[in-house]
Order: C-alpha cells, then structure tokens, then sequence
C-alpha cells in the first residue's frame, strides 16, 4: 500500500495530466520513481508507474505510457517482486492498454516473461500470462506468435492451440490441414504433455469438418476391448492421432513401426524428425540417432556465415510479425 505523501504526489501528477502538461508528467513521475527505487521505497515506485502508465495511456499518450510501463517492469526485477494475482494483474492491465502496433509492447512483453522466469516457479515463464499472451496474439491473427505461448499456458491454451491450428490451416489453404496440429500436438508430447496434446487434438478436430476414409478398431490397452477410431482422408491427423494413442500404450515396438510407416511423410522437416525422436527418447527410452557431420560442409558453412536459410518452415513466420 503506498503512503500518503505517494497519494499525494499521484493526484499532483494526475492534475497536471489533465492539464495536458503530459512531458512534464512523465518526466516528474520518472523522477519521482527514481528517488523511491534509491530509498528502496519499491511498493511505492510500482503504485506510481502502474498509476501514471494507466493514466497515460486513458489519455492516448502511448509513448508515455509505454515509457512507465517498461520502468515498472525494470522495478519489477530490481526488487525481486514475487509472481503473484496482484503483480500479474498490473502487467495484464498493462498489457490490455498498449495498442498492438506500438513497438514499446515487445519490450514490455519480453521484459514481464523475463521477470515470472526469475522469480516465478517456472522456467518458461508464468503460465496464465502465457495464456492472456497467447490469446492476445490468437485475436490478432499473429498466429505463429500466439502458438508459441499457447504451448506453455494453461489448459485454455492447449484447447485454443487446436483451434487455432485449425484456423490456421484454412488461412493457408494447406492441402492437409493436419500438419498445422501436428506442429503442435508433438511439441505437448515431446515435454511428456498428453493432457494438453489430447485437448489441442479435440479442440481441432471439433473445430470443423474433418474428412474421414473409414474406420479401424484400436484397443488403447492389450487387455481391453477394441474401440473404433476414424482413419481420416488427411495422413497428418492418421500420423498425429496414432502417436497420441501410443504413447499412452507400452508399445515402444508400435511407435517404431508407426515412424517407419509415416517417416516419408515428416521426413522433409527436420523440426517434425527432432520432435518424433524426442517422443521416443521420452516415452519408450529409444536413444536418438547419433548426428553424423560432414567436416567440409561444415567448415564451408563456418567459412562463408554458417547457417543457410534453406527451405522455409511449414507454417514460418511472415515478416514484419512482432516477436517477444
């Protein structure tokens, strides 16, 4: 709770907003904040900033209201402020004022999964602001940036990454729409994820109409009865729901004959190869194959920059999205 000389000093600012003297404001209130964070007077700098961003923001002055968002997220770090409702409230509050198009959003972005990372209990970040992220980018169509953080939300997002697969697909006008599922159901598997990977999963497959070629009765279990699951038109959802179904089983003999069957399929991406290995290192203890260089190309690839573009990714990203 801040004292009374920072209630004080809040409503001088918020007056001389509403006098439209916003260069002076946010000047005064950088300053202001400077001298609490050198009394270590931490609470207080983040009422200010927190305060003086929304009430900047309310009055279309992005610039300065981005400017105090990012110092009280600078704040944030410097005093170590714990991951909690109330400290991820004020960031999503934030975050829910910042015009999509105003370049001081990535660092925010950035800045806030920096601090859940360093002081939050998980090493991706926290992830219900993944999720309010994650969704943020879904209804802004920046579908390869939303993915990313809908991967490591919450249940919402594992069931919004299927919808959105989906969508994406159909704006892609891909051939197989499946592929866009696979992207994300192997990624939940490859982190031993099968709660997320079977929601993302429902969630496309209810999302629209999925064609299907006939059907074929699996039993999940080599005791239990068989139960009748579709074989769609499409050999990315076939691919993906088999793997889905055999990691739930003790079938590391299944799952080598399920890549020999589809290895033509995800073969060409070398990220859906690195996926399916990693699910078998995970699940059924397959050791990954040994990488073979080759020493002349790559002292070739040294010599002249390294790296290589090559082909573009299924899916990549389209210049000029924002990253965080």
């Amino acid at each position: 709770m801040a004292s009374k000389g920072t209630e004080k000093t809040l409503q001088k600012l918020r007056e001389m907003v509403n006098a439209e003297k916003y260069y002076e404001a946010q000047q005064m209130y950088r300053t202001v904040a400077r001298r609490y964070n050198k009394q270590q007077k931490y609470q207080d700098t983040i009422r200010l900033l927190h305060d003086g961003a929304v009430f900047l923001f309310q009055h279309k002055q992005v610039g300065s209201g981005s400017d105090l968002a990012n110092y009280m997220m600078d704040t944030y770090k410097l005093a170590n402020v714990s991951v909690d409702e109330a400290s991820l409230d004020r960031v999503v509050e934030l975050l829910s004022l910042f015009p999509s198009t105003d370049p001081g959003r990535r660092a925010f972005i950035s800045s806030a999964f920096k601090w859940t990372q360093a002081n939050g209990e998980y090493p991706e970040g926290d992830p219900e602001l993944h999720d309010y992220v994650g969704t943020m980018f879904y209804n802004e169509k920046k579908f390869n940036l939303a993915e990313e953080h809908l991967i490591v939300g919450t249940d919402h997002s594992a069931e919004l990454s299927g919808k959105l697969a989906y969508e994406w697909a159909k704006e892609e006008d891909a051939q197989w729409k499946g592929v866009f599922l696979a992207r994300v159901v192997l990624q939940f598997l490859a982190s031993k994820d099968i709660h997320h990977a079977t929601l993302a999963w429902k969630s496309f497959v209810s999302a629209g109409p999925q064609p299907e070629a006939t059907q074929s009765k699996v039993r999940l279990a080599p005791a239990s009865e068989p139960v009748t699951f579709p074989i769609y038109a499409d050999p990315w959802l076939n691919f993906t729901q088999m793997t889905l179904l055999t990691v739930q089983r003790d079938g590391a003999d299944l799952f080598k004959e399920l890549k020999s069957k589809y290895e033509s399929l995800y073969n060409p991406d070398k990220n859906f190869v690195e996926l399916v290995e990693e699910i078998g290192l995970e699940f059924f203890n397959i050791p990954k194959p040994k990488k073979q260089g080759n020493m002349l190309q790559d002292m070739m690839a040294n010599l002249f920059g390294g790296g290589g573009s090559g082909a573009p990714q299924i899916g990549a990203a389209k210049s000029g999205d924002e990253l965080d």
